[in-house]
């Protein structure tokens, strides 16, 4: 028993400085990783508030050529470096005469995915309002590039889409500027048009509102904007057009454009509406619309179980958060029933596609991004269920046109004859977006579609 007692203690002996050794190994490993994390964390921080600074000595430094404020939401939405850069570049490559009508340039922290904003009335000439859309392209204008060139965007590509959308905004002011340039344009407007779409919610007709609007002054506004960003383009289509902004616009001055890759253009140089592989319509609904219940109305709220599909999405987003759930009872109570009896159930459905939302017949199906997906921009609460309610909105508005296409008819016979179906659901869906949450706007924009709005889907509804 001593013996085996002493051999235990030989062992403690001989291991304990190679215990302690590993141990202070352990510790010292530990301690270096933690040094190494705080220095990562001291540099990010570093370079973050090294580009803050940058991108405040750009706004200066054009503040200080120009006159020109560039500005954001510090507290929503701010210029990442690459655009701010981006922008400097185009005050840098057009003349002044037509830089000078240009006062300030906006980013817009809402997120309605439209690419340009302009409004020439209460003091706010001059103001260039760029939007979501002018960075992210939406869905359609994404399909329409993969179906041209079977890819996606490059960064830089999505930078010269960026600054042709800018070129376009700043045609508005100095139109409004230079109103005998756009009186002298019309003859220019009657020889033949090209195309003025935008591929995605937001067309210029809706967006612009100027003293004497017509579409005369769109037309000029996207032939600028072509002529700066794909010059030959538009020498080859329009030679009339690119002289007179040559001499008229541009004071003789080229711009060698930014490496636009445009998908927008139509090969017979009109307007035709025929906008290519850019989405279809459900046909209509053979039945009648469902029946008006008395008393208040909500349709089936349901979630699916997709099991494994939905194995690679965080357990989190599984389930259809409460806040969800609340904004769609907000926005049924919201709703005439004329309306939102058409949508006849939601399901909550994750899955793997990109997709917020879509919808078939009278159903409703919410993935998961309609509202953890992420923007680049943080959103509180209350701007998550504000950007849910668009979602949810648009798919309604779909699934009301589908009981009630004579709805979409007369849209179409009023407004643009010659439009796609496909457009007059999107901008049937874009003007009740706007309808429900920046009214008072809308109503000042374009007050024959915010009636339109108001009779045909919400039967003498406002909010």
């Amino acid at each position: 028993m001593k013996n085996n007692l002493f051999l235990v203690f030989i062992l403690i002996v001989l291991l304990t400085p190679h215990l302690a050794a590993q141990n202070a190994s352990y510790l010292d490993s530990v301690y270096q990783s933690q040094q190494e994390q705080q220095v990562q964390y001291e540099e990010q921080e570093n370079e973050e508030e090294t580009e803050a600074q940058q991108i405040e000595a750009i706004k200066q430094e054009i503040y200080d050529s120009y006159q020109i404020v560039v500005i954001d939401d510090q507290q929503v939405n701010k210029w990442g470096k690459s655009w701010i850069t981006a922008v400097k570049e185009v005050l840098a490559a057009v003349p002044e005469n037509f830089r000078n009508a240009t006062r300030i340039i906006s980013l817009d922290p809402g997120y309605l995915q439209y690419e340009v904003k302009y409004n020439g009335f209460d003091q706010r000439e001059g103001e260039i309002l760029m939007g979501y859309g002018s960075m992210m392209p939406s869905n359609i204008y994404l399909n329409a590039f993969n179906s041209t060139y079977n890819r996606l965007p490059s960064d830089s590509e999505k930078i010269a889409r960026f600054k042709a959308i800018l070129v376009r905004g700043m045609t508005y002011a100095f139109i409004q500027a230079n109103p005998e340039v756009a009186t002298n344009w019309s003859q220019v407007y009657r020889s033949g048009e090209i195309k003025t779409k935008v591929y995605g919610p937001g067309q210029d007709q809706n967006m612009v509102v100027l003293p004497r609007m017509s579409p005369a002054m769109v037309d000029m506004a996207f032939s600028v904007m072509m002529y700066c960003s794909a010059p030959s383009n538009l020498k080859s289509k329009s030679p009339a057009r690119y002289d007179f902004i040559k001499e008229y616009v541009m004071d003789g001055q080229t711009i060698g454009g930014w490496g636009s890759t445009t998908v927008d253009e139509d090969e017979n140089g009109g307007n035709s509406g025929n906008t290519g592989n850019t989405g279809s319509v459900e046909t209509p609904g053979s039945r009648p619309p469902p029946e008006i219940p008395d008393g208040d109305y909500m349709p089936i709220v349901t979630e699916a179980d997709v099991g494994t599909a939905a194995a690679t999405i965080p357990q989190e987003q599984h389930t259809a958060p409460a806040e969800l759930k609340n904004a769609i009872v907000e926005v049924f109570a919201d709703m005439p029933k004329f309306f939102s009896t058409c949508t006849e159930a939601i399901v909550y459905l994750p899955t793997t596609d990109t997709e917020a939302a879509f919808s078939s017949e009278g159903y409703i199906f919410l993935t998961q991004n309609s509202w953890f997906a992420p923007s680049f921009v943080e959103l509180t609460d209350e701007s998550r269920a504000a950007r849910f309610k668009r979602f949810l909105v648009r798919e309604m508005t779909k699934r009301f046109l589908y009981f009630h296409p004579e709805v979409s008819q007369k849209w179409q016979e009023t407004f643009v004859p010659n439009q796609t179906m496909y457009d007059v659901y999107v901008d049937i869906c874009e003007a009740m977006m706007l309808y429900y949450q920046n009214k008072d706007w809308f109503r000042d924009l374009n007050n024959e579609r915010y009636n339109f709005i108001k009779s045909e889907l919400m039967q003498g509804k406002e909010f």
